[in-house]
């Protein structure tokens, strides 16, 4: 097993921060490298709303599907709200968990309708905040014909509950042992200095970075080294946060 890294962005929507994610874009257009972005359908969250809205955003985001980019989409309209845990222990605010399935159905087919009606397919699902429960899982296959997500805990793409799921365990860019590693961004939130440090990573080690959809056609069942290796990062990230909270 080599390293590899995929790279993901999160939170695109009509009301996106266009000068960094302009530059986030044009640093991955120059190095060929094909993203996974996470597209909001009917954003409501108040934090996304960046600057006026994009009227070419649709047009942009039917350029990244042209570029060989994998859409995902990203929930239905990003409103978060306090939830329990759900499958992926996230933020502990969520957009899906414990709502009812139909409810959940109607915002996963709603959500498609926004896309599908600018000629957009998604091939992925991204929950905002990691929030999803086995209602949402339910739902995607009800609605959609995604098989497809991009979330967990592990060190390689695993086959689980009938989906294909290429795990994500970064926020920022660094070096990392044997495994796949998805690095999710936030373009709206990059500084100068994370923007560099992106170019930088991209620059030299360029051959590590792959297409999700590569690294997905790998993907293999679920086992007990990946039990472990799960509940061991958990771990280790309940143990940051923490550190998180008692420091902040």
């Amino acid at each position: 097993m080599r390293t590899e890294y995929i790279i993901r962005l999160d939170d695109a929507c009509p009301t996106m921060d266009r000068n960094r994610w302009r530059r986030v874009e044009a640093l991955l257009m120059e190095h060929e490298v094909k993203p996974i972005v996470a597209v909001v359908p009917e954003n409501s969250d108040p934090d996304l709303i960046r600057g006026p809205r994009i009227e070419r955003f649709w047009q942009q985001a039917q350029a990244w599907v042209a570029a060989g980019w994998m859409i995902a989409l990203h929930g239905y309209s990003h409103t978060l709200r306090p939830s329990a845990p759900g499958i992926v222990p996230g933020s502990g605010k969520s957009e899906f968990v414990g709502l009812s399935l139909e409810e959940q159905r109607r915002r996963i087919r709603d959500g498609l309708r926004t896309l599908q009606e600018q000629n957009i397919a998604p091939e992925a699902w991204v929950a905002p905040a990691h929030g999803m429960d086995m209602k949402t899982l339910e739902a995607l296959r009800a609605e959609s014909k995604i098989r497809l997500i991009s979330d967990s805990y592990a060190r390689r793409p695993l086959l689980r509950w009938g989906f294909t799921w290429l795990p994500q365990q970064l926020w920022r860019p660094r070096r990392m042992p044997a495994g796949l590693w998805t690095i999710c961004l936030h373009p709206n939130d990059m500084t100068d200095t994370d923007i560099n440090l992106l170019s930088s990573f991209i620059a030299g080690r360029r051959n590590e970075i792959v297409d999700p959809r590569e690294a997905a056609s790998r993907a293999v069942s679920r086992g007990f080294s990946d039990f472990v290796f799960e509940l061991a990062f958990r771990s280790a990230v309940r143990i940051r946060r923490r550190g998180e909270k008692k420091n902040g």
